[in-house]
């Protein structure tokens, strides 16, 4: 069937932004990108999606352009623009580049329209484009990694997943067979979904709300918080607070140029181990002894 209604977001970045803007734009649910050099160092990306994503990715994409800009002062204000495409089977398109990912021993992420039999994996089920939050970003694959080597090694009895989005690390680890799992993000839109990821999943006991680390009390075995460095540096003695003694904190968003200072803004904790791919980076952290 060809669909109408499909446009196209067009950016023109620095290509320091470029792969940035890139993995946003694929997590939003483009089904591929095209990239063309401009003049003097910009880099030119078009990707088609239905309307109503493109409209939303491209207002997402402005916001999150805008933090990055402040840890990259020297670069240069994008510009966003979206237009009318031809019409295509744009559906088939997007389906052919959300193919199910295996991430670590015991993971797997997958469309609905391709749900593999895999025995020994925890098969999640994401809808592309709904949230951020599909497996294809290195940072959430740092981050499901992350989770399913500390349910692995300390028997994790509660977690807690700050900026959840899709709700893709609540629901690795209600399946990876942590007992009690909260879920917050700032953004109460993304909750629907996240909800609709989670049910769809068997996993409706998760404890899902609007909110941030500082409006919660008490304490989580293992944190996960997957935002920007900035958000990660600002919030960090929040993060501290919710982590709890001998537990584990895994912060993750940022560029592997954005480590050290992310860290800085944690004393007394080091890093207990550290996911690295396609330039970003996602930290494990511990109370140092």
């Amino acid at each position: 069937m060809v669909n109408e209604g499909w446009s196209a977001v067009c950016v023109e970045v620095d290509a320091e932004l470029a792969e940035a803007a890139a993995n946003f734009l694929v997590e939003e649910g483009a089904p591929g990108l095209v990239e063309t050099d401009g003049a003097d160092g910009r880099v030119r990306l078009e990707a088609a999606m239905p309307d109503a994503a493109c409209a939303r990715a491209a207002d997402g994409l402005a916001a999150y352009l805008s933090r990055l800009a402040a840890l990259h002062p020297a670069a240069r204000p994008a510009t966003i623009a979206t237009a009318a495409v031809e019409a295509l089977d744009w559906t088939a398109v997007a389906r052919s580049h959300h193919r199910p990912v295996e991430i670590g021993r015991r993971l797997l992420i997958a469309p609905p329209w391709e749900v593999p039999d895999a025995p020994g994996r925890e098969v999640l089920v994401i809808e592309p484009g709904m949230a951020f939050g599909t497996g294809q970003h290195a940072t959430t694959r740092g981050c499901l990694e992350a989770i399913e080597a500390a349910v692995a090694a300390d028997g994790v009895a509660s977690a807690l997943d700050v900026g959840t989005g899709s709700g893709i690390l609540a629901l690795a680890l209600a399946r990876l067979g942590v007992p009690r799992v909260v879920a917050i993000d700032d953004d109460p839109a993304v909750l629907p979904i996240a909800r609709e990821n989670l049910e769809r999943n068997g996993a409706a006991r998760v404890a899902l709300s609007t909110g941030t680390a500082a409006g919660l009390d008490g304490h989580f075995d293992l944190v996960v918080a997957n935002l920007l460095a900035d958000i990660l540096v600002r919030e960090s003695e929040a993060l501290r607070a919710r982590t709890a003694a001998g537990g584990r904190l895994v912060v993750s968003g940022l560029l592997e140029s954005q480590a050290d200072a992310v860290l800085a803004a944690y004393p007394g904790w080091r890093v207990a181990d550290d996911y690295r791919d396609e330039g970003w980076c996602t930290l494990v952290l511990r109370p140092a002894r």
